[in-house]
């Protein structure tokens, strides 16, 4: 119950057990406070994975010093004619930024390029190809934060093998987020 003067009326008690929470919730407005609220494109960094073939980069992640709860924010990079092993995972969306190809996602075939955006169900067998003689760059957001604090995190994989584009290297973040746009010019 919240008093006229906004305040909750619990952090009012003299227990040890509204003490100890009060204690609790001060400790994590403090973290939430020290947090990371942003990250410069010069920061990211681009990682092969080498399970997918593909290049990945963190955005928004508590690796880089964010306190988010829910959400994780990435960019993949998919080399060109190559496509992901089939896997599912919990719910994800996908932003294409640039590149074409299609997905499966429960054997619906789904086209997609620039300015697409893409609903992967919790659970859903998916593989992503990439048609385009350019790699495709994409924006991944997934409750990883919250599955992982559920005890939930997992990934399985079908047991296909992705194709893979070893010859492929991309330049920076921001150099590839440069050559966002220009196919559609």
């Amino acid at each position: 119950m919240v008093t006229g003067s906004g305040k909750e009326n619990w952090m009012e008690g003299k227990s040890q057990l509204f003490r100890k929470r009060l204690e609790r919730r001060e400790a994590d407005q403090l973290r939430r406070k020290q947090g990371r609220r942003a990250i410069k494109g010069s920061e990211v960094t681009l990682d092969y994975e080498d399970q997918n073939g593909l290049w990945q980069g963190g955005l928004v992640s508590q690796d880089l010093g964010f306190d988010n709860r829910i959400i994780e924010v990435d960019c993949h990079i998919y080399p060109p004619k190559t496509h992901s092993v089939t896997h599912k995972h919990n719910e994800a969306i996908i932003v294409v930024l640039r590149g074409k190809g299609y997905s499966y996602i429960d054997e619906e075939k789904i086209e997609w390029g620039p300015g697409d955006t893409m609903y992967i169900p919790a659970g859903a067998w998916h593989q992503h190809w990439v048609l385009s003689e350019e790699p495709a760059m994409v924006i991944a957001i997934k409750p990883l934060p919250l599955q992982e604090f559920l005890g939930e995190m997992n990934i399985i994989y079908k047991g296909d093998e992705p194709t893979f584009n070893h010859d492929y290297r991309p330049g920076t973040f921001l150099d590839e987020l440069k050559k966002v746009g220009t196919e559609l010019i």
